[in-house]
């Protein structure tokens, strides 16, 4: 071949070369673009994902937070419930109680008063006071009720 076919061969193979060349860059850069678009989407994916994660867990806290504070006020309101039937049960022992003693005492106003008025028939019938021992009467004599009584009647036959 004669030179100038051989510089345009050799320019030729050098503009294929630069081509190439070119075109690997191209393609380099495209593969280097499409790297650094899966890595920054990854690492997009990645950021969500921790948000995801911390979100959720803010979210387990928040709820466990809230889960124990009803079981707190749950626990509050049974032991207020269960003091308020304890001092409900103690008002109403109380009140039975004290209606019991009154009936007692009522009883026992109605014996003294029925004891009273057997005193006064006897004094009618002997026609003095007479003392019942309990009483401090009865002579000398330590007798009971019974035998007291049983003297006065004699007495006033």
């Amino acid at each position: 071949m004669s030179k100038p076919d051989d510089v345009a061969k050799e320019v030729i193979d050098q503009a294929a070369a630069d081509k190439a060349a070119a075109d690997k860059a191209v393609a380099d850069k495209a593969v280097a673009d499409q790297a650094a678009t899966d890595k920054a989407a990854a690492d997009k994916a990645a950021a969500d994902q921790a948000a995801a994660d911390k979100a959720a867990a803010d979210k387990a806290v928040a709820d466990k937070a809230a889960a124990d504070q009803v079981a707190a006020d749950k626990a509050a309101a049974d032991k207020a419930a269960a003091d308020k039937a304890a001092s409900d049960k103690v008002v109403a022992d109380l009140t039975t109680e004290r209606d019991t003693l009154k009936t007692e005492r009522d009883t026992l106003k109605t014996e003294r008063d029925a004891l009273k008025a057997e005193v006064d028939r006897l004094e009618k019938l002997t026609g003095k006071a007479a003392k019942p021992p309990a009483a401090g009467g009865g002579g000398d004599k330590k007798l009971t009720a019974d035998e007291w009584l049983a003297e006065e009647l004699k007495k006033g036959k």
